[in-house]
């Protein structure tokens, strides 16, 4: 079941207006305040959002009570959404792919809110981006990284790119993985979130707000520290973590309950997701 149109029209104005408030907090106020306000701001929006878009977030695990320092969150990606619903936990400067800075209204949040943008099919722009996550992880900040290199369905995991995990590393820090799953108001696996194939922001945007309720799942796993392992061990053991969460109870093909094979979806290309 799916919600009804003048639903979807109240939480669509919602939304903008929502938007437009973020916009005018991070241009107006943002610069007059510490970095702790703006933290506690990045959080609350990020919340209200979910609410908006009737998202319950569910944490489990080993979840921080607080935001953890020098500390690089690795998870895997399944939506844009994904950065709202972690930083609903706890805020983290998020490394995204180059075109996000481009995006009507969320590119601009972002880039005020400390997200680091790279070019990843560009060898030299991962290096720059590694040196900028390496002198962030030192002054205490608390980094997050997609190492899939783009969006799946949230089924399956893709491989992880160890090369991501490598200023934690240098910078003796710790790495923290989480598993993000998706849930529809019955509580099954949905595919409400992915961000796939060659759908738009607008499109997306459109599924979620068709949808009842979601839940969002994050299981936390124990930090680990960077600097007893190589990035590839690092990158592994988040990598089995992960997969084993995200395959649990996912169902074996999208469609199951219909009795019916799945459309196949394709992964977005890293250039194409965060």
């Amino acid at each position: 079941m799916k919600t009804s149109l003048p639903l979807r029209s109240w939480r669509c104005a919602r939304l903008i207006l929502h938007f437009l408030l973020g916009l005018l907090e991070v241009g107006l106020l943002f610069p007059l305040r510490s970095s702790k306000a703006r933290e506690v701001a990045i959080q609350h929006w990020s919340r209200r959002l979910c609410t908006i878009l009737a998202i319950q977030i569910q944490t489990h695990g080993a979840a921080p009570t607080h935001r953890p320092h020098n500390t690089l969150l690795v998870a895997n990606h399944v939506s844009w959404l994904d950065i709202f619903v972690l930083n609903s936990v706890f805020p983290a400067r998020f490394v995204a792919k180059a075109e996000v800075r481009h995006w009507p209204l969320i590119g601009w949040l972002c880039a005020q809110t400390g997200t680091l943008f790279i070019t990843r099919e560009r060898r030299h722009d991962t290096r720059r981006v590694n040196k900028q996550i390496a002198h962030a992880l030192q002054d205490g900040d608390c980094i997050a990284v997609f190492p899939e290199g783009g969006t799946s369905d949230g089924m399956s995991t893709r491989a992880f790119n160890a090369s991501l995990l490598q200023p934690a590393v240098e910078s003796h820090a710790h790495i923290q993985a989480v598993a993000i799953s998706y849930y529809d108001q019955l509580g099954v696996r949905s595919l409400a979130a992915a961000y796939i194939d060659d759908m738009s922001l607008w499109t997306s945007l459109a599924r979620l707000l068709a949808e009842p309720k979601l839940e969002a799942r994050l299981d936390y796993f124990p930090r680990l520290a960077a600097a007893t392992s190589s990035r590839r061990e690092l990158a592994m053991q988040a990598e089995q973590w992960i997969a084993a969460r995200v395959a649990l109870d996912a169902p074996n093909t999208a469609q199951a309950d219909a009795g019916q094979p799945a459309p196949e979806t394709t992964a977005r290309h890293p250039d194409a997701a965060h």
